[in-house]
Formats: C-alpha cells, sequence, structure tokens
C-alpha cells in the first residue's frame, strides 16, 4: 500500500512511540448493544467511526473517554427506573484497552467493569483480568517488591488527559437559556428570557472586557477562571477552517445566563458579535479549536460529530487542522461522524463501520474500510438508485464497463461500490440482513471464483422434513457458517423465527447474488480477453495475474524492476486494458444482461 506524504508523517509518529501513552485497541466483552467481543484497533492517530444512528458510535466514545483511571463512565451511562441497567452475577458490562505499558515494555490490557458501591451505583472500576476475556494472566510478582507499571493484581490504567466534545450538547450560554432553559421564578415566555439575557448582558460584556478571572454578581459568574483573548495561532486556526477572517476571539465561561456555559465574542474587520448572532458552526469551531491547542500534549482529543453545522469545506479544513495537531501535540483523536468529508481523505485503517445486524447487535465487521464503504453506512444507498456490491477495485470498473453498454439513462439508475472486507464478511454479516429487509434496491456481485459449487434452490421447493438441514445447505452455498440470530423461546431458540430467516435468506440470495465474468478473480478475466501486445506477452511467464499487472505497470512507465508502483498505477493500466475487450464480448452481455433483470426485480 502506498501512503501520502502526511499519511506517512502520521504513521511515523504512532510507529515511533511519539503519541504515547496511547490506546491501542478496545474491545467490549459485554457493553450496551454491541455484538459481544466487538473490537476497534486504532492503528491511525485519527480514527472516524461511521455508521447510522443508533449503532452505539457514542458509546464506544464515551467507554474511551473512561479508559484513563480518573475518568467515569457512569458519569454518561448510569441506570434509572426508566432505562435501567440490568446485570446479573458476573455478567456486568465492562471493556478492555490495551496500550502500550513502557515500564512493561509490551502492550498491556486493562479492564475496566460496572460495579454498584455505596455512593455510587454506575461506578467503573479497574479489575484484574479475567482469562474468559482472553486476557493475559499477570507475571509473578518478584518477591516483596511490586514493579512500576501495575498493581499487584493488574496493570495500571493509561494516564492520559482527555477532551470530550459532543457538538449535539455543548450549546453556547445564549443557547442553553433562550432555546433549551428554563428561568428562576419567572414565567418562561420568550418575552421573559430576552429581558432576563438583556438584564445579565452589560455585565457579561463588562466581564470579558476586564479579562479577569473573577466576577462577582450574586456569587462568582466565571467558572474555572476561563476569560481570555484567543491566541493569534487559536485565531488563525479558527479562521482557516469557517474560511474568514477573525480580528479577536473572546472566550469565556460562565454562569450569567444561569447555566454553566461558554459566550464567544468575535471581532471581524466589519463586524462585533457573540454566538447568539454567529452561526453554530462558529461557536463549535471555536470551541474545538480553543479545546484541542489548549490541551496538554498526547491527550485523547474525542470528538462528537464535529461536522454539525459546518459546509463539506470547513469539515475539508477540520481534518487538515487535526492532522497539524497530532504532528505538532502528539494528540490521538478520534471522531464519530456521519459526514463523507470527514471520511474521504482518511486510509482504510482509520474508519471503523458501526452496523446493525440482524440480531439486533453492533457490531465493527472489519477493522479497514473504504470511504465509498462508509457513505454507504452513514445512510441508505442512494435513493432510486441500484446499489452493486463488489469486492475490489477492478471489479468495479468491470461493472461499470457493463453499466455503459446500456446507455446513460440505464447507467444513472446504478450506484456501483467496492466492499474491501472480502465475500466471507459479505455473506455472512450483510447478506442476512438485506435478506432480513428483503432489499430489493441492492445486487451483490461476488468474484468469479466464488461461483457457487452448489446451486441455491428456490425455498419455497424445500419440504418441512428438510428443514433441519438448511443451516448446512447454507454452509454448503456460501461457505460460511451463518449464525443466525433469533429471539428466545422454548428452549431458548425460535425454531419458526430461525427457519423463515434461513428461507428468506435462500430467496433473497437466489434473486439477488450474481457473479462477475469468468471463472477466477477479475485479473484474470481481463488478462485473458484484452488484446495483447509485446509488453503483456513479455510478462506472461508469470502465472499470477495479479502480478502480471504489477510487472505490466511497471514496463509500460519505464521503471526499473526494484521501483514500486502503486494501486492506482496497477488500476489505470488494467482499465485500459478493459476498455480493448469488445463490448459485445458474451460475458459483458451476461452481466449487462443481470444487472438489467436487477432493475427490473426492483421495480416489481
Amino acid at each position: 500500500m502506498t501512503y501520502s506524504s502526511e499519511e506517512v508523517k502520521l504513521r511515523a509518529l504512532l510507529i515511533g512511540k511519539k503519541l504515547e501513552p496511547y490506546i491501542r485497541h478496545i474491545r467490549f466483552p459485554r457493553y450496551k448493544n454491541l455484538t459481544p467481543n466487538t473490537r476497534v484497533d486504532f492503528t491511525y492517530p485519527i480514527t472516524a467511526f461511521v455508521g447510522q444512528n443508533g449503532t452505539n458510535k457514542s458509546s464506544v466514545i464515551r467507554a474511551l473517554f473512561g479508559s484513563p483511571g480518573q475518568n467515569n463512565l457512569g458519569n454518561y451511562w448510569f441506570s434509572t427506573s426508566i432505562d435501567p441497567i440490568k446485570e446479573t452475577g458476573d455478567e456486568r458490562n465492562c471493556f478492555i484497552y490495551g496500550y502500550w505499558n513502557v515500564h512493561a515494555e509490551k502492550t498491556v490490557e486493562v479492564l475496566k467493569t460496572r460495579i454498584h458501591k455505596e455512593n455510587d451505583p454506575d461506578y467503573w472500576e479497574p479489575s484484574r483480568p479475567v482469562l474468559k476475556y482472553e486476557m493475559e494472566e499477570m507475571p509473578p510478582l518478584p518477591e516483596g517488591i511490586t514493579p512500576q507499571g501495575r498493581s499487584k493484581t493488574r496493570w495500571n490504567t493509561i494516564e492520559k488527559n482527555v477532551v470530550y466534545l459532543d457538538f449535539r450538547a455543548d450549546l453556547s450560554a445564549y443557547d442553553k437559556l433562550f432555546y433549551h432553559g428554563e428561568l428562576r421564578n419567572k414565567q418562561n415566555s420568550v418575552k421573559s428570557k430576552k429581558e432576563f439575557i438583556r438584564s445579565r448582558s452589560h455585565h457579561l460584556q463588562y466581564a470579558i472586557q476586564s479579562k479577569s478571572s473573577s466576577f462577582l454578581y450574586y456569587g462568582e459568574r466565571i467558572v474555572a477562571k476561563e476569560n481570555r483573548l484567543l491566541s493569534a495561532d487559536e485565531l488563525l486556526a479558527i479562521s482557516t477552517i469557517l474560511g474568514r477572517s477573525y480580528a479577536e476571539i473572546s472566550l469565556i465561561r460562565h454562569t450569567f445566563f444561569n447555566c454553566d456555559a461558554y459566550t464567544a465574542l468575535m471581532k471581524t474587520a466589519d463586524l462585533n458579535y457573540s454566538e447568539a448572532f454567529a452561526g453554530s458552526g462558529e461557536f463549535a469551531v471555536v470551541r474545538l479549536v480553543v479545546g484541542v491547542m489548549s490541551s496538554p500534549e498526547s491527550s485523547l482529543i474525542l470528538l462528537d460529530e464535529p461536522e454539525v453545522s459546518l459546509h463539506p469545506g470547513a469539515q475539508e479544513r477540520l481534518m487538515e487542522f487535526l492532522a497539524t495537531m497530532v504532528k505538532f501535540k502528539k494528540h490521538q483523536i478520534v471522531i464519530s461522524t456521519h459526514s463523507p468529508a470527514i471520511v474521504r481523505h482518511l486510509p482504510q485503517d482509520a474508519i471503523k463501520v458501526f452496523v446493525l445486524g440482524p440480531d439486533g447487535k453492533i457490531g465493527v465487521p472489519s477493522q479497514k474500510a473504504l470511504p465509498e464503504e462508509a457513505f454507504f453506512h452513514i445512510g441508505e444507498p442512494v435513493k432510486g438508485k441500484i446499489t452493486v456490491l463488489v469486492e475490489d477495485a477492478l471489479a468495479r470498473e468491470i461493472v461499470l464497463r457493463a453499466v455503459r453498454l446500456t446507455g446513460d439513462a440505464i447507467s444513472n439508475m446504478f450506484e456501483i461500490l467496492f466492499f474491501p472486507a472480502g465475500s466471507q464478511t459479505l455473506w455472512g454479516h450483510y447478506v442476512p440482513v438485506y435478506s432480513a429487509e428483503n432489499r430489493t434496491d441492492i445486487l451483490v456481485l461476488f468474484d468469479g471464483d466464488k461461483k457457487l459449487k452448489v446451486e441455491i434452490p428456490d425455498p419455497d421447493s424445500i419440504p418441512k422434513t428438510d428443514e433441519a438441514s438448511l443451516k448446512q445447505l447454507i454452509f454448503e452455498i456460501t461457505g460460511v457458517n451463518i449464525n443466525f440470530k433469533v429471539d428466545g423461546g422454548d428452549g431458548g431458540t425460535n425454531v419458526a423465527q430461525l427457519i423463515k430467516m434461513q428461507r428468506d435468506f435462500l430467496r433473497w440470495s437466489k434473486l439477488n447474488v450474481s457473479y462477475l465474468p469468468g471463472t477466477s478473480i477479475p485479473e484474470t478475466f481481463v488478462w485473458e480477453n484484452m488484446e495483447k501486445n509485446t509488453l503483456t506477452t513479455s510478462v506472461e511467464g508469470h502465472a499470477n495475474y495479479k502480478e502480471r499487472f504489477k510487472m505490466l505497470t511497471q514496463k509500460e512507465l519505464g521503471l526499473a524492476d526494484h521501483e514500486k508502483v502503486d494501486a492506482k498505477d496497477i488500476l489505470s493500466t488494467q482499465r485500459r486494458k478493459l476498455a480493448t475487450i469488445p463490448g459485445d464480448h458474451p460475458e459483458l452481455v451476461r452481466l449487462r444482461d443481470r444487472l438489467l433483470a436487477a432493475i427490473s426485480l426492483h421495480n416489481k
């Protein structure tokens, strides 16, 4: 894989242990609605969590907040009579994270478990390793000595400053009172709130102008002594992200409006205004930039939907700012997002897609995801289009070649995405979801080497007497032992529901799963059917077709054998050669007909 120069710099910081202490992974034996043992690896300094609403992205963000010893996840997730957290015996909610312990000179794991304390029923306590969670036993202690980095029974928790900004909840002082707050001993009308804000604003203005760390007005009004002008570097970062020039910005944390919140006073060449007249995106960027730049080095920065109220251009500049902060302040950054602009330029291993499975549980099927895959899961596929899922970039090009044969009008009815997690993940995780939802707007096209040895039968033709063999039949078809999740019933299994899900899976797969041309990988189909020349002939001695295209690309670019070519260069070569295959090639015609059939099925 070839990395951009920016990626190389950020990866070098992580590989060189310049970002320590750094959370390397987090996993969840039991936690909320996550699939047991869900794991997230942090192999890049900036990580984006992507998924539809309700897929526990924020819950994982908050678990990361609760990882250092001084932080308690129970401040964000706690049991009430309406929403009780039910636990029995030793089956308690918990999470495990790994970090490099400099004293042990290896990655160690820390378990945090939810326990009930007399004065705190939602306390999360570091616990000794639990073997059933596949944790390593603690090394034996030297007699009478407890080495640094551990206690007698467990590894120390990570010592790391955390900044957690939830941009759906981090409202300005004005917004908190006017839109969400209530007045004390007064009618909560718009008129009353306006009068109250007017009566307090001159005190707030004086406090801002004084730059004092204290202001007494029926008690202390400046919280944590936060009241200052932003620095030149902070101003520059905010101006760059928002695409406008600010001459001065003041930020104060206060209770003048009867709530603990921030007010920002912004000055440009022509205007002087607070967050009451600013866009919500302006205030969010001010809070983010100040929070990130004022944090100690090597902080853990957690950003929950930072794209709120920012246009795509500002979002991309925000990502550039965050990358700069990793380089200069050695931060680890984790973002929960619904925005394509946030993830568009991230590497695959920085994108973690959270997916709701047919059992109602949420998982992270792969530690790598292309931006295209993330876009698919951020929302529904493009409305009114058939989404075609393939396994890699060349497969996508082959489908595009066949689609073009149908003309522009038909071509515009398709959205073609490649899904790098592989056929087993598609079969085992996604197809059960699509079949349960009876999605008629999705066509899955596996590579030719995945063609079934067992034909998918019409499920209606399978007699009741053979229903016990459905599990084995599905395994023979897919090569995956699919664990269909069903509701509990007598004996713990709802047999009727299971059989229905298995039959629906077969029915959907028969209609919506097909294969690309040829009987092997896409590279083989293109090579065997493209126009040949002296260069192609010179590399045909190599049995591996992927290697042939790599060598051919080197020769076409005039490179020496030891010089590397990247995936983009190879794909360009493959696309040129694919274009030499006649449009009326029988396999391309067959693929075109399959695409047209998908439209007919969807429109029934």
